[in-house]
């Protein structure tokens, strides 16, 4: 009797050793995060913002992704697209990551992919969505979570049409977002287009265009300009003596407030996300945001914060061990998360459907800028491109 307790009390040892174990194993299981912004470079501001969505949900998460540890891996692709390619290599062959998040800027977007298809990777994008990999050219590892370029702009082209504009200029950065941005307001603008103009990625004085702009004589302008850039114009914007609206689906953001004084006040922004939309989940994000670095988040950290929290309930999913990358890239498009702009899913392309809102610069009672919410200028938005592309069909 005594010898049978003996190994009923040794069996139960080695169960609870064995669980033990593998408990172990699982807790000890890592991911190896990979995240490229432009750190530095004309859109380094942008890419430090990301940077702070980022930091803020792996703090929420305590640096765990379903679970697992992460090991996370920073490289700046300066918004140069081969650097970019470079930084990426770095990623794949030296650090071995499992999975890639970020991206800045959409002509760095488009080449970084095909490295990232080579190695069986996923990008998970965080802001940017080129047409090219909306339509014909889109691919199973490439997910742009914030939102596809002409979204933003055709939204805003409409609601120019609800203003009342009847005679619209456009102006825009020379490069893939600046035309997808551009065309997607023209697109859906109803009024008289009296012209466009690009500029190119380094300019900063657009005294010239401004001039170009004011012969014109048109009722409002819309412009594409982020990071500096769009510090630059609406400053000299004001300054030009245009007196008539300014639209705009990037650059006027609470990131760059500070820094525009009065002069964007009455400016009219497009966006996928405002601190002022109302779920339980942007608003933990906006008061922790707003305490750890005073202001309240942009578009930029809203999107790569989403982007993590999406991975952590995407990880969970998977079994212990080895992450398995194809599994990870398929339930990408697939996992329910709490977004903090609301309702939110991908389409078959990998872009988002998704609510674009109307936003509005004015002062507030403070005396500081604010940028208000207006309301939903498109509802459930999915891009035009999605015909074009075969997945999913």
């Amino acid at each position: 009797m005594r010898r049978q307790t003996m190994k009923r009390n040794l069996k139960a040892v080695l169960a609870v050793s064995l669980a033990a174990l593998a408990f172990q194993a699982h807790a000890e299981d890592k991911i190896k995060l990979g995240f490229i912004a432009a750190l530095s470079g004309p859109l380094g501001v942008l890419g430090a913002e990301q940077q702070r969505g980022l930091d803020l949900a792996l703090e929420h998460l305590n640096n765990r992704l379903g679970g697992r540890e992460v090991e996370l891996y920073t490289a700046d692709s300066r918004a140069v697209p081969g650097v970019a390619v470079q930084e990426i290599s770095k990623l794949v062959d030296k650090e071995n990551v499992d999975v890639i998040t970020g991206g800045t800027a959409s002509n760095e977007i488009m080449a970084m992919v095909k490295p990232i298809e080579a190695a069986g990777l996923t990008l998970l994008g965080t802001n940017g969505g080129p047409s090219p990999l909306a339509g014909k050219d889109c691919t199973p590892n490439y997910y742009s979570i914030a939102f596809q370029n002409d979204q933003w702009s055709e939204a805003m082209g409409r609601y120019m049409n609800e203003q009342g504009i009847k005679r619209a200029y456009f102006i825009g950065m020379d490069y893939q977002a600046g035309w997808d941005h551009v065309g997607g307001a023209e697109r859906t603008f109803k009024g008289e287009n009296l012209g466009k103009i690009f500029t190119p990625q380094s300019q900063l004085d657009f005294s010239a265009e401004l001039a170009q702009i004011r012969a014109a004589k048109p009722e409002a302008v819309f412009a594409f300009y982020p990071g500096s850039a769009a510090v630059a114009f609406v400053k000299q914007y004001a300054q030009s003596g245009l007196d008539i609206p300014l639209f705009s689906s990037a650059g006027v953001d609470t990131l760059f407030l500070p820094a525009f004084d009065d002069a964007a006040i009455g400016s009219v922004f497009s966006s996928h996300y405002n601190a002022g939309i109302e779920n339980e989940a942007n608003k933990q994000f906006v008061a922790d945001f707003t305490k750890e670095f005073g202001r309240k988040p942009s578009l930029y950290a809203a999107s790569q914060y989403d982007a993590i929290m999406l991975l952590d309930k995407v990880v969970a999913q998977l079994p212990a061990g080895e992450i398995d990358r194809k599994k990870l890239q398929e339930l990408i498009g697939s996992t329910p998360f709490t977004s903090v702009r609301g309702d939110f899913k991908f389409n078959h392309n990998h872009m988002p459907i998704q609510n674009i809102y109307a936003q509005r610069i004015e002062k507030g009672e403070d005396g500081k800028l604010a940028l208000n919410l207006i309301g939903v200028a498109s509802e459930n938005v999915e891009d035009r491109y999605a015909a074009e592309c075969p997945m999913g069909k």
